[in-house]
């Protein structure tokens, strides 16, 4: 399945939104970005489970994997946010001066 994700921002208007598009088709719905008081940096601990079925006999195998992921947020408060990126430190961290740059707003870095 061909999914992306990306990030619209329309400071004329005071707009925002992340755009979903799946097989060209996209979807997404515009927000207040006048809400926005500062952009969050953070790792986040990303999880997954797999299980294999039984097979001639055996019993079953699950599997857990694990990776911290930076995640770049728009942040209403400090519990009030909408993630707009995930990826690699410096991806995310240039990401956020990106953003930051282009809004005039400051990067809380959550990560140290």
């Amino acid at each position: 399945m061909l999914k992306t994700k990306k990030l619209w921002l329309d400071k004329e208007n005071n707009k925002f939104r992340i755009i979903v598009s799946v097989l060209g088709l996209k979807v997404g719905d515009w927000k207040n970005l006048a809400d926005i008081q500062f952009i969050g940096l953070t790792r986040v601990k990303f999880s997954k489970t797999v299980s294999s079925p039984k097979l001639s006999g055996n019993t079953s195998c699950t599997t857990n994997f694990s990776d911290y992921k930076y995640c770049v947020f728009l942040c209403e408060n400090v519990r009030k946010r909408t993630l707009v990126f995930k990826g690699s430190h410096e991806e995310s961290q240039a990401f956020s001066k990106e953003i930051s740059e282009y809004l005039g707003m400051k990067v809380v870095d959550f990560t140290n």
